[in-house]
């Protein structure tokens, strides 16, 4: 039976209803808040009031709600407890939490990282454990490992602008064991839509199933070209980032679904918004939010003449497609 892995359990990809594939409802501390404090995330009470506007939008497109996939992951103040707490506390809401690693720069200071002193066969096995076991209480960020309940149901992998560094690569090398390892699937983060190609080539010569990949934020490299040259490989792409107005119109994104579904690879792309930060939350005063794909994008397709059944296709039916485990975990 397929199944997608909730922080509350195992449950069928049919009843993820609307699907928010790269988003962040919780963040305490670490290295991106301190790069940018705008980053932290930390209350459970505005994140429930950010989760309940995704429901109410999602709640026009099928009574099952929505899903929010939360793509902080190891070390990266990553509280998969009270991420658990804003679930609980959002009727209609399901939540799929990550492990794998963010890009290197996050880390801040990584000559002593403990990415660099393990090998990839131990950091492998810390990623299963959070999808097998539990994921760590501490967020993998001290000696003492406390296994909560609560499973991660999808890896994290990430680039730097323009290049992947050395540890990016012992991380998704790390990640690739564990994908193939658990049937686990790998969701990744690209810095302005660089290195895309090259995430999907290498992941999938370390032998991830192609299908098993969604290359994230891949919506700022806006060139039809490229996206499909990445699409031929077989793997998925998640066009997230919405009303990112000060780096391109919306009008590219809705092109680009619009083009890659006219060029037969409707099938194969995610939404997501990556609403990350308090300025792009409603709960903290935005005028959008974590509801942007079910409350604005889906609607204004339908108003730009897309079929329905193909907007329901990237808002629920692909993504409950991807986040299915390809063998029992």
């Amino acid at each position: 039976m397929a199944f997608a892995r909730t922080i509350r359990g195992d449950v069928a990809p049919e009843t993820l209803g609307v699907v928010n594939s790269h988003d962040h409802l919780i963040r305490v501390g670490a290295g991106e808040v301190y790069i940018d404090p705008d980053h932290q995330l930390d209350s459970v009470e505005k994140a429930v009031e950010e989760a309940g506007y995704f429901v109410t939008a999602s709640k026009n497109w099928t009574p099952s709600g929505g899903t929010v996939v939360d793509m902080c992951p190891i070390n990266c103040g990553r509280d998969v407890e009270l991420l658990a707490q804003v679930e609980e506390q959002t009727d209609g809401l399901q939540v799929i939490a990550a492990t794998g690693f963010h890009q290197e720069k996050v880390y801040l200071e990584t000559q002593s990282h403990w990415v660099n002193r393990y090998s990839v066969d131990t950091i492998a096995e810390l990623i299963i454990a959070d999808i097998t076991e539990g994921i760590d209480t501490h967020d993998y960020s001290g000696p003492v490992i406390e296994r909560t309940s609560y499973k991660a149901g999808v890896i994290k992998v990430a680039t730097a602008y323009g290049k992947i560094t050395k540890f990016e690569r012992k991380c998704i090398e790390a990640a690739a064991i564990a994908s193939i390892e658990t049937g686990c699937p790998i969701n990744t983060h690209t810095s302005a839509g660089t290195c895309g190609l090259e995430q999907a080539e290498l992941m999938i010569s370390l032998g991830v199933p192609a299908d098993q990949i969604a290359i994230g934020h891949i919506q700022r490299n806006a060139d039809i070209w490229y996206l499909t040259q990445i699409l031929k490989t077989g793997v998925y792409l998640e066009l997230d980032g919405t009303a990112r107005l000060k780096y391109q119109p919306e009008a590219n994104r809705i092109k680009e679904f619009r083009e890659l579904g006219e060029a037969g690879y409707g099938d194969r792309l995610l939404l997501g918004t990556d609403s990350g930060k308090r300025s792009y939350q409603k709960a903290y005063g935005s005028t959008t939010g974590v509801d942007y794909n079910p409350a604005v994008d889906g609607p204004r397709m339908l108003d730009e003449g897309f079929d329905r059944a193909y907007v329901e296709k990237l808002l629920m039916l692909n993504a409950q497609t991807f986040f299915a485990f390809r063998k029992d975990a």
